[in-house]
């Protein structure tokens, strides 16, 4: 027999929302009774919080070793002397495991059996909104197979015949399909979770008729000191093109500026504003959302043209290939007779679609006047909202369009929650 011999190759990168572990295959050629499977190294140490006044790190589990079945998980968490750790967010792969709102931050977590690469993640959040986090990786081991195991996050909002938010519910009241085969729920909570937001404004010249962009400026406002301090937000105004940070923002005095400093004029890339607004929350881990306003069609300002290098079909992919959930308020009358320019949707049509599929919601407010109660149901209907994940038992990594069905039991409440996501695609060997 040759001597012993054993190779590890690490297959895949996780994405948003779809979480792929990386894949590992070990090759063994030894005598059996020789034969010992071991890590190449050690585990990682736990990832340090950054350097700032709100610390967690992980007590247990503790490296090396893997971590299997019951694990208890406790994290310490400190702060200034002037606050005080006001929860405690622990992730596992991705998925939010549960909310600690005091000390100890412990929990017990069924880790599964799977010699799978494990990412636990914990996110200390002080009075002041402050936060401080911590990693701990434990590598896969996978004998003689190859394996995946990806997490696949859900995020629903369950409304009574009345509109009304409803917010105890247990995971035994949901079930999912996808492609129409049902899923188990791994992953359940009612806990709010962290969001990042994109508020997404039309400052086209149209805006200007009617005070339409002042009053604009001032519903986004409100809706930015209405959501929670840990919630970060991105303020993106687009006419002929888009403008605004890269990464979102938790200073609130700093986001007003910015908000107040949107100006109309020039034309509406309302595709093209999507598409890129998507593309920048791609990378944010956690809840990601657009707050999409707009008062008209994708067109240039002086031509019956397009506004948008992108089509419409292409921002809708975009915002589903990044797991974001968009918003959308369309402002004014007759959006849904006026067509886009290729006489194909209305304004309304387009919005509702962008809505329904990805999760989120859409509204048609006739007056201006009326956003800010608007962006007030917005705020509200994203504090009331359930996390779910599972593994989903289609393993194919084509690339395809996956179709989700979520429903609860009682036939009396209705559920908003996204239509789908993509699968990853083939990874390379």
């Amino acid at each position: 027999m040759p001597a012993s011999r054993r190779r590890v190759e690490a297959l895949g990168l996780p994405r948003p929302g779809v979480l792929s572990a990386a894949i590992f295959t070990i090759a063994l050629a030894c005598r059996p009774a020789a034969c010992a499977l071991t890590a190449d190294s050690p585990l990682p140490a736990p990832s340090p919080s950054e350097a700032g006044p709100v610390t967690a790190r992980f007590l247990e589990p503790a490296p090396p070793g893997l971590i299997l079945g019951q694990t208890r998980i406790t994290v310490e968490a400190t702060t200034s002397p002037d606050a005080r750790i006001a929860r405690v967010e622990i992730y596992a792969d991705g998925a939010l495991l549960s909310v600690l709102e005091r000390p100890p931050f412990t929990l017990t977590w069924d880790a599964g059996s799977g010699f799978v690469r494990k990412t636990l993640r914990a996110v200390a959040i002080d009075s002041l909104g402050r936060r401080g986090e911590t990693t701990l990786v434990a590598r896969p081991i996978y004998i003689g197979q190859y394996e995946e195991v990806r997490l696949v996050n859900v995020y629903a909002t369950v409304r009574d015949r009345k509109g009304n938010p409803v917010r105890n519910l247990s995971r035994d009241d949901f079930s999912l399909l996808e492609d129409g085969v049902p899923q188990t729920l791994t992953h359940f909570t009612s806990a709010k979770v962290p969001l990042t937001i994109a508020l997404l404004i039309d400052a086209s010249n149209s805006m200007n008729l009617g005070g339409k962009i002042e009053l604009a400026r001032k519903a986004a406002v409100d809706f930015a000191e209405s959501v929670d301090p840990e919630d970060r937000l991105m303020v993106l105004s687009f006419d002929d093109q888009l403008e605004g940070p890269d990464v979102p923002m938790a200073d609130r005095s700093a986001i007003k500026t910015r908000i107040e400093a949107i100006r109309a004029r020039g034309g509406t890339a309302l595709y093209d504003a999507v598409y890129r607004a998507a593309e920048r929350l791609a990378g944010v881990e956690g809840r990601r959302v657009i707050v999409l306003l707009s008062d008209g069609r994708d067109q240039a300002l002086t031509d019956n043209e397009p506004g948008s290098l992108h089509l419409f079909e292409e921002a809708l992919e975009r915002a589903h290939r990044s797991e974001v959930s968009v918003y959308a308020i369309g402002l004014g009358r007759h959006l849904d007779t006026e067509l886009d320019l290729r006489h194909e949707r209305s304004l309304m049509d387009i919005l509702d679609t962008l809505a329904r599929t990805s999760g989120g919601r859409s509204y048609y407010p006739e007056r201006a006047g009326q956003l800010s109660g608007i962006y007030k149901q917005i705020a509200a209907d994203l504090k009331a909202q359930y996390t779910l994940a599972y593994s989903s038992t289609h393993r194919a990594r084509d690339g395809a369009w996956r179709a989700i069905s979520l429903k609860v039991k009682d036939p009396d409440l209705e559920v908003q929650a996204r239509a789908g996501y993509y699968a990853p695609g083939t990874p390379a060997r």
